[in-house]
């Protein structure tokens, strides 16, 4: 009974995870693509085209552009999977956008709080500022989010490799070395023997 009863909790838990994680990918993908739409659409919120934008806007533009491919190019160089490099980038646009909701929700609940009402003229004056920095935040959170070879790790590594193809060794530390090696094998060799696995506290529910 108590074996039909875990393989029964083990099926439901494993069920349970995939629905789960299903619909964080399905809620994530929703928000970021969303918040990609909402990049362009806020510049052109009156619809009068390219002569609508100042500098400012098409700066950031080209500057999102600029980062997204970064990204993506970073994460080919560092021989990533494209559904690795799709499924950070929208978890990196995802998670900004909920931050900066949430600060936005933060400040005009504070606003509200203090003042009772939001005046629309202040809000629209507020607007083209809130959504540039908002921009430049999502900017900057999928530039630092690009995949990027180890800096220290990779200067460590070729210092000691200079160092150690430098060195010559001498008969006698070769000799050492060898009678090390092959004295560590039959040490694990004889450790594996003796080795004995836990026991599986699952096999006895």
């Amino acid at each position: 009974m108590k074996s039909i009863l875990n393989t029964l909790d083990i099926f439901m838990g494993h069920l349970a995870a995939g629905v789960m994680t299903f619909l964080l990918y399905i809620s994530f993908g929703c928000i970021a693509g969303l918040s990609l739409i909402a990049i362009p659409a806020a510049f052109f919120e009156y619809g009068f085209g390219i002569d609508e934008l100042d500098l400012t806007e098409i700066g950031s533009v080209v500057l999102f552009g600029l980062v997204t491919w970064r990204f993506f190019r970073r994460g080919s160089l560092q021989q990533w999977s494209k559904w690795q490099l799709i499924r950070r980038f929208i978890c990196v646009v995802a998670i900004t956008s909920l931050i900066v909701t949430f600060i936005l929700f933060f400040m005009f609940v504070a606003v509200i709080i203090t003042k009772g009402t939001i005046e629309l003229s202040s809000l629209y004056r507020f607007d083209e500022f809130i959504t540039l920095l908002s921009n430049l935040i999502m900017i900057a959170a999928i530039y630092a989010a690009a995949p990027l070879a180890p800096f220290y790790n990779s200067a460590h590594e070729k210092n000691s490799t200079v160092t150690t193809s430098t060195e010559k060794l001498t008969p006698e530390d070769e000799a050492g070395s060898a009678d090390s090696q092959s004295t560590g094998k039959e040490e694990f060799e004889e450790k594996l023997k003796n080795y004995r696995a836990p026991e599986n506290p699952w096999e006895k529910a």
